[in-house]
């Protein structure tokens, strides 16, 4: 008999939500309880303990090198050379379990104590040491989630990419700068949601165009302006007029661009390409996906965030290379049957409620482990010790629940608790996603973490910065420049910054000018041209006649465009009408 869907309210939210027959049948085939949060609730709470961009400097609890470390609390770090290969016991805190507590008070005392790998780093790193989830990175700096990258600065969430700066959401680009949502560029800046195009500048959703400049909807296009053919010299002409060298002539082209290209666009309702079966938003070659962001070669896959080569998956953020994960964080490199973790990775499988864990299998609430199977909190037991364990734990789990002080009960099925997460709120991904003020993370019962006060004695204010970037010496490079925000908390602020040598040869290279934003506060504005990662149910807004329909479309969809926003919102058969 085929289970029915069935309505709850959420823990948190306390909002209705739904789980599907189909949801049931991987619960019980992984067998786990259903939730009790609701899918976006259960998103900001894995989010909360991705800290991508809040570095901060340790000393390795061994070797006393000094670390660039995502994790400011008190547990110790180690280097990559100590964690991996150094003399140390890594069951010397290890935990008899007391039947008397909760499971989740005794994780939190091992999760103080139990060193960890400073940084959620693997693979070959050259002179990039200020970054964090990343992979095979040359000459990287302060970039975050990148994998496979060379010569790139101030950039998220970017693959197979090379001497590119300021960029979000990006795949095998190459000398660009402020590409958001974009793969296959060259040479091409201020671009958004456009692929395969070269030299152009201030595009929207255009595809294999080369010197194409303040347009939208284009494809396969040469020397367009304002969506206009123009001869090669007319369009080098118009682009001369916009003084792109210079930070006044840049800030008026990217207000015509909001203004008058990117809101006027016909806009996809999804940016799903080569995929089949999938609802949710930026998906690349994937099928039987449901609610997913951000996510390329990928399976049966649900409710779940940048997602890489992975298959049979819910209720995940940060994997790749994964199978039948539920409700983890950053599982990634081969791993198989990881339930409810933070970080397992390098061949982790079988593991459960356990943090920073690297090629261990079979492991249960542990923290900080290498190489090693059969553990619980740390202490390693006999294979048929070990299952008698697990199963009288859970049982104890849902015995004796965890309780925070807002009442939301964690029992075996949740995620971890929030007081659990060595992150503020403002320090994880959640802020990027789902940003609210202190006062509301503290109302909800989530950490927060104070900004550090810093007395950076300013030489020049971002206004005094001169215009045109042909005029700049290298005596910018000493100075320290006022931001513009002054420490907002909401784009974490850094007040000041400074310009680096490899930033201003960039800069001259690609003629643009010197930024008046610090590095934090340009990325919050490049997160306001990415949609949330959440889904609304709306109809095709196109009123004209195509082959399809006369008059209004009636094809419905879930978009991550909410229903009040203006833009011109089509389904895939409208927008191809449109724009093809």
């Amino acid at each position: 008999m085929e289970r029915k869907s069935e309505n709850k309210i959420c823990q948190n939210c306390k909002q209705d939500f739904t789980i599907d027959p189909e949801d049931f049948n991987f619960y019980e085939k992984i067998k786990v309880p259903p939730p009790t949060f609701c899918a976006e609730c259960r998103m900001v709470r894995r989010l909360m303990w991705r800290n991508e961009r809040s570095l901060t400097k340790r000393e390795c609890g061994l070797c006393h090198k000094s670390l660039i470390s995502m994790y400011s609390d008190a547990a110790p770090v180690y280097c990559t050379e100590c964690f991996h290969g150094g003399d140390w016991d890594q069951f010397i805190n290890a935990k008899e379990y007391d039947f008397t507590k909760s499971f989740f008070e005794q994780l939190k005392e091992l999760l103080k104590i139990n060193p960890r790998f400073y940084s959620y780093k693997f693979g070959n790193f050259i002179n990039s040491e200020f970054v964090n989830y990343a992979k095979d990175n040359k000459n990287v700096y302060l970039s975050f989630s990148t994998i496979y990258c060379e010569d790139i600065s101030y950039s998220n969430v970017i693959d197979k990419s090379k001497k590119s700066m300021d960029c979000l959401n990006v795949d095998k680009i190459d000398g660009c700068y402020e590409n958001i949502y974009c793969e296959g560029n060259y040479n091409t800046t201020y671009a958004v949601k456009s692929q395969n195009c070269i030299d152009s500048n201030f595009i929207y959703d255009c595809s294999n165009c080369s010197d194409c400049f303040m347009s939208m909807n284009q494809r396969n296009q040469k020397y367009v302006f304002q969506n206009q053919k123009l001869t090669k010299e007319e369009y080098f002409q118009k682009i001369k007029e916009y003084k792109l060298n210079t930070y006044s002539g840049i800030k008026k082209a990217k207000e015509e661009f909001d203004n008058s290209i990117k809101n006027k666009a016909f806009h996809k309702y999804a940016l799903i390409y080569a995929s089949e079966n999938a609802t949710g938003d930026n998906v690349h070659n994937a099928r039987n996906l449901k609610q997913v962001f951000d996510t390329y070669e990928s399976e049966n896959i649900s409710y779940a965030n940048r997602v890489l080569w992975t298959k049979d998956t819910m209720d995940v953020s940060g994997c790749g290379y994964g199978e039948l994960i539920y409700e983890s964080m950053a599982a990634t490199q081969n791993t198989f049957k990881d339930f409810f973790c933070y970080m397992t990775i390098e061949g982790c499988r079988e593991c459960e409620y356990s943090i920073a864990l690297t090629n261990c299998s079979n492991c249960f609430g542990c923290v900080g482990l290498k190489n090693t199977q059969y553990c619980i909190f740390n202490k390693q037991y006999e294979k048929e010790q070990y299952f008698e364990m697990v199963e009288k734990i859970k049982k104890h789990m849902n015995d004796m629940p965890y309780v925070d002080e807002k009442g939301r009960v964690f029992a075996y099925g949740e995620f971890f608790p929030y007081d659990l997460c060595p992150f503020g709120y403002n320090e994880g991904n959640a802020h990027d996603f789902f940003p609210i003020s202190k006062e509301d993370a503290l109302e909800r019962g989530y950490n927060w973490k104070e900004k550090e006060k810093k007395d950076y004695k300013v030489t020049i204010q971002s206004s005094d910065l001169l215009d045109n970037i042909t005029d700049v010496s290298d005596d910018i490079l000493k100075e320290i420049i006022s931001c513009p925000n002054n420490g907002d908390q909401m784009t974490q602020c850094t007040s000041a910054f400074k310009i680096v040598p490899a930033e201003l040869q960039f800069y001259k290279q690609k003629n643009l000018p010197i930024p008046r934003y610090c590095p934090n506060c340009r990325h919050y504005e490049r997160l306001k041209y990415r949609n949330p990662i959440k889904l609304w149910k709306r109809g095709c807004m196109c009123d004209k006649s195509h082959a399809h329909h006369v008059g209004q479309c009636s094809i419905e969809f879930e978009t991550t465009y909410a229903p009040e926003r203006t833009e011109k919102v089509y389904c895939e058969k409208c927008y191809q009408q449109e724009v093809y």
